[in-house]
């Protein structure tokens, strides 16, 4: 990954981790100037046949996530960060990030799962849960940020020089 745009990636992910863990959500102002940019910088540095490129990591990143908003499986904020992170990354690369960050999210599910079996339901209610209904005690309907799954997977996907 280039160094801007691991920079401007790593930038965006601070952000949109910090709003997400504090409200559940991704500022539209956010994901819409870093698109801009994304889309900006690749064709000043790149020429105007990037265009094209940058349009296919923008898409790359918005419909998969597009589908799960649509299934009521993650909010609109995050369909548009993984938008404008393709824009800076690619569809390569946004589609990479995708993958990871649904299995790390799977893995907090599951965990989040234990918080049911009743010797552990206990002590996982001694917890308070900012996110709205406990897991220990909801059916359907506990939630967690979903850049909670992203941040590791963009670091794993950095660390293997993705």
């Amino acid at each position: 990954m280039d160094r801007i745009v691991g920079a401007a990636t790593a930038v965006l992910l601070i952000f949109a981790c910090w709003s997400d863990i504090r409200r559940l959500q991704i500022s539209n102002l956010l994901c819409i100037a870093f698109a801009a940019g994304g889309f900006v910088f690749q064709i000043a540095a790149y020429g105007p046949g990037r265009f094209w490129w940058t349009i296919g990591g923008f898409a790359a990143g918005l419909i998969p996530l597009w589908l799960l908003h649509a299934a009521r499986g993650l909010g609109a904020g995050d369909v548009k960060w993984f938008a404008a992170y393709g824009s800076w990354a690619g569809a390569s690369a946004a589609l990479e990030l995708v993958v990871y960050s649904l299995l790390f999210a799977g893995g907090i599910a599951a965990f989040l799962l234990l918080f049911k079996v009743p010797l552990v339901r206990p002590f996982a209610l001694r917890f308070e849960w900012p996110w709205g209904l406990h897991p220990a005690r909801a059916g359907k309907g506990a939630k967690f940020p979903f850049m909670l799954a992203v941040a590791p997977a963009y670091a794993l996907l950095a660390l293997s020089g993705g």
